[in-house]
């Protein structure tokens, strides 16, 4: 996944099973054959995209990633991979930010998975928390194309139907310690993230390629690969 903080570009994303009529591909722009996902607008699991989205982003800030803490039932919220980042940020270099990871999955697991978010900070130096009104244009920025086993599964032509404006953390999520920056907690978050039902037993590879551009401040390219194993009972 890409993740970014506002202003800092910082780079880094009682369950029910449905049938499959459920899942869907992500509109005309998906490969032939592309897994199936689950639809923006419904309750996969038993929870809104809103609302795993929600919970990603509160395990993942406030837990920073306890693999012990990533089942929410059994849908994995699943991890960022460990990202290598070079470049300036710069139109002539730009920031380039590479990961991968490699995970086992059991069979039958479903996943949650950000492409994108950004989030908003309460700070104990004085600073107002950050406000959303001025990230509201952050999906425009933004381009993405996710893949799994080759086949598009979310292209940048529909990535809106993936992504969730603005929403307040409540309560907000306080971090295992303060930034560097003098940030104590996330109020809100907003992005764009995918629900999938599990995958079959064997190796698969998700792929996600995009650019985070915002001409005259930053330029970032960002490739990330999960390498998924799904093994036996």
């Amino acid at each position: 996944m890409m993740k970014t903080k506002p202003g800092l570009a910082v780079i880094s994303l009682v369950v029910a099973v449905l049938a499959t009529a459920f899942w869907t591909t992500s509109n005309a722009v998906a490969g032939a054959g592309a897994p199936r996902i689950a639809p923006p607008g419904s309750h996969a699991y038993g929870r809104t995209l809103t609302e795993w989205q929600t919970a990603y982003w509160r395990w993942f800030l406030g837990s920073d990633q306890d693999p012990a803490q990533s089942m929410v039932g059994n849908v994995k919220l699943m991890p960022n991979p460990d990202q290598d980042v070079t470049g300036a940020g710069t139109p002539e270099d730009p920031i380039l930010v590479i990961g991968e990871l490699a995970i086992a999955l059991r069979p039958g697991t479903p996943f949650v998975l950000p492409l994108f978010a950004t989030y908003g900070e309460r700070y104990n130096n004085g600073t107002p928390d950050d406000d959303p009104a001025m990230y509201v244009d952050r999906l425009e920025t933004i381009s993405m194309h996710l893949t799994i086993d080759g086949r598009t599964v979310v292209a940048n032509a529909d990535k809106g139907a993936f992504y969730v404006p603005a929403t307040d953390f409540d309560p907000p999520v306080t971090y295992p310690e303060p930034t560097a920056y003098g940030s104590v907690a996330a109020v809100w978050f907003l992005g764009v993230a995918i629900v999938s039902p599990p995958l079959a037993v064997g190796q698969h590879v998700i792929r996600l390629d995009g650019t985070d551009i915002v001409p005259g401040v930053y330029s970032v390219i960002f490739q990330n690969t999960w390498y998924v194993t799904v093994t036996p009972r």
